[in-house]
């Protein structure tokens, strides 16, 4: 992609892509137009971030676009559905800006429709596939650039809401921050890298481990950033014997391959108390030897009678009046010790983070 801006509608659109719009202007080369949701997502004709969700795309429409970027989604949608809408895409003569897992088959039939009709399809995913990373040697290096660590409990805690947000506010204050996102499909976000493809493929978690540490130490040699923020994908242990999720295995991998200097922890907003909050420090202590510097209290909430059932965990949102008076409680309860922030404190966790870096650097010149 070259240095102009293109103009895209986003499809299909749900919560998924709501950090996208909240720091669009960490965007490159991207100018979000039109969001396109599937009938019954429950998200077509809100109003967010200035945009109404739309369920089709119009003649008029489509000559405000330049592309369509086929993106991932927290609900599911069927394939045919994605190809159906690539088709139309790819009669009205529009790019296509792919970045969404699909299964091979899929992806093949995809390919077939982009011959069809002569079109143009970037691939986010390929694109975000890395290869010129050396393991040898076979040993960690040592990371001299303060690392933020990411992570949250489990999946759909807010994690990359909570990376963009802090790197927007390092931004601001002067830093020079790269952000190694927990999402594979982060390429048109400025000084961003995705979640490296090779963390996802069949190599052994021990070198997962050595290659994530070399990638981020030839990211800080290339960069010379003043901070690195890192995500972590999924959560960091199951949520019931039910619900296992990937067993924190990301987490592990990345948690020794660097050591945080500042982890931050996303929680689901439901009404957990400041025993779950002290429980949760001694877990991510003794299991993967880091400290939790804050906690961030997202607003969307588990449904709890399907933790502990064999289908999918259902989400749901809380107003944000509720995760306030849940994060004043909890501050209550653990009598101001621990740190807890939510999206509307989010500078202050930046400010935060800032002192207990500062901080650090002190101690060590002592």
């Amino acid at each position: 992609m070259n240095n102009d801006f293109i103009n895209v509608a986003i499809f299909p659109y749900d919560n998924e892509m709501y950090p996208y719009l909240q720091h669009s202007s960490m965007l490159k080369n991207i100018n979000i137009q039109i969001l396109l949701s599937p009938n019954g997502w429950a998200v077509e004709r809100e109003n967010i971030c200035g945009y109404t969700v739309q369920t089709t795309l119009s003649e008029d429409d489509y000559q405000k676009i330049d592309a369509v970027w086929i993106t991932g989604s927290a609900n599911k949608i069927q394939d045919d559905q994605i190809c159906e809408i690539l088709e139309d895409i790819l009669k009205h003569g529009k790019k296509v800006l792919f970045a969404r897992v699909v299964q091979e088959p899929v992806y093949s039939k995809i390919l077939r429709l982009v011959k069809k009709y002569s079109g143009n399809m970037i691939d986010v995913m390929k694109a975000n596939e890395i290869s010129d990373i050396d393991i040898s040697p076979l040993a960690l290096h040592d990371i001299y650039t303060p690392i933020i660590c990411v992570a949250g409990v489990g999946e759909q805690t807010g994690k990359f809401g909570v990376q963009l947000a802090i790197k927007r506010y390092l931004e601001k204050n002067g830093y020079h921050a790269i952000l190694i996102s927990s999402r594979n499909n982060s390429v048109f976000l400025n000084n961003t890298y995705s979640f490296p493809d090779f963390m996802d493929s069949n190599i052994p978690s021990e070198q997962k481990i050595i290659l994530y540490n070399h990638f981020i130490k030839k990211i800080e040699q290339e960069e010379r950033p003043e901070v690195i923020i890192l995500g972590v994908p999924e959560g960091i242990m199951p949520i019931s014997k039910f619900q296992v999720g990937h067993f924190g295995v990301h987490a592990f991998e990345i948690l020794n391959a660097v050591n945080p200097d500042f982890l931050v922890m996303c929680l689901y907003g439901n009404n957990v108390s400041d025993k779950y909050v002290s429980e949760m420090k001694q877990i991510v202590k003794y299991k993967y030897m880091s400290d939790i510097d804050c906690f961030y209290l997202s607003d969307t909430a588990q449904d709890v009678f399907t933790v502990n059932r064999s289908i999918p965990i259902e989400y749901f949102s809380r107003k944000q009046a509720d995760i306030e008076n849940l994060r004043t409680k909890l501050a209550a309860d653990t009598n101001g010790l621990e740190k807890i922030f939510t999206e509307t404190s989010v500078e202050s966790m930046g400010q935060y983070i800032i002192e207990c870096l500062n901080e650090n650097v002190e101690m060590e010149l002592l």
